[in-house]
């Protein structure tokens, strides 16, 4: 079965030192997410398995946030995740390289307001291998969009974070009756 490795969010104002949106820093450095993430993307070019980073952006003027979200509200408030600015940048230290897919999403999940899904399916990829943040929010949302798209669901849970550490565990316990959750290290082997 044809394998992506999608990796969503890891950009500044989400998972930065000075992140605007999410809260998501402290986790991220703890589990260290970045490094673990370069591995498995490293591992996934080997295998020639695409790699897809996904990142939510908007307008300066937000006209293309989802009007009603209060997420995105909040967001806009606060001056972030505007695609022209230095916060909607991939953090420091992630290998993005330019045969890499990049995509930008216009909502939490990571097929919102692009053409993701059209992009696997014209390519025949059936499974996709999920890690990145937000756990609670973009994970959980894309994964279960991916099975009820018809998709084979891995999430990478060591590749993930959320704000806390037992918030990102309930995410993944959510997950098990759609998705295989397993480390990278599992994936890798």
């Amino acid at each position: 079965m044809s394998s992506a490795l999608i990796i969503i969010d890891l950009i500044e104002d989400i998972v930065g030192e000075h992140e605007k949106s999410n809260g998501s820093y402290q986790q991220v450095q703890l589990r260290q997410i970045v490094s673990r993430t370069n591995q498995a993307v490293a591992y996934a070019r080997i295998k020639h398995i695409p790699v897809i980073w996904v990142k939510v952006g908007f307008a300066d003027d937000y006209h293309d946030i989802p009007p009603y979200s209060p997420l995105f509200n909040t967001a806009k408030q606060n001056g972030a995740l505007r695609l022209s600015d230095a916060g909607c940048h991939w953090v420091k230290g992630l290998d993005v390289q330019p045969e890499d897919e990049v995509v930008v999403k216009k909502a939490v999940s990571a097929f919102a307001g692009n053409h993701l899904y059209d992009w696997l399916t014209g390519r025949g990829y059936q499974h996709v291998v999920l890690a990145g943040v937000s756990s609670i929010m973009a994970i959980q949302s894309t994964a279960r969009q991916a099975h009820d798209l018809g998709f084979r669901v891995t999430i990478l849970e060591d590749l993930c974070a959320a704000a806390t550490l037992e918030l990102h565990q309930q995410s993944m316990n959510a997950l098990i009756p759609l998705a295989q959750v397993i480390t990278s290290e599992s994936w890798q082997a």
